[in-house]
């Protein structure tokens, strides 16, 4: 039998961001970014093992949806679990994870204000998860 022992703040954080856009069609193409890097991501990028480049597919991909600032180790959050959804000129995400600045990154490439905060903290926010 192993018994693992460690300890991990991860998957706990219960975050919600609210990405505030000038437009709907801001808001819509980030949520289609997300998306695409989400599904695309899966067989270039392994969880745990960080890039230190990008692969020509990468490349392409980000180029795509002209975005150039994302590190090659923050492909990965695109992996985790997160919910996302548009509502008028915002994009509402959700998650777990604390690692966040790829969708920060992303969201501020287009122009978005941007509010994050905990769930636990302020369960009966406007995007909280008591509503």
């Amino acid at each position: 039998m192993k018994i693992w022992h460690g300890y991990g703040s991860e998957h706990s954080m219960n975050l919600v961001m609210i990405g505030q856009f000038k437009s709907m069609e801001d808001a819509k193409k980030v949520q289609k970014a997300m998306d695409l890097l989400a599904k695309e991501l899966t067989d270039k990028v392994e969880v745990g093992r960080p890039m230190n480049r990008y692969g020509n597919d990468v490349l392409e991909l980000l180029g795509k949806i002209n975005c150039h600032i994302l590190a090659p180790s923050e492909l990965e959050q695109f992996l985790y679990e997160f919910t996302s959804k548009v509502e008028g000129e915002k994009v509402i995400l959700t998650t777990e994870e604390s690692d966040i600045s790829a969708f920060i990154k992303l969201m501020i490439n287009e122009g978005a204000k941007i509010e994050v905060f905990s769930a636990h903290d302020y369960p009966d926010a406007e995007y909280g998860r008591g509503k």
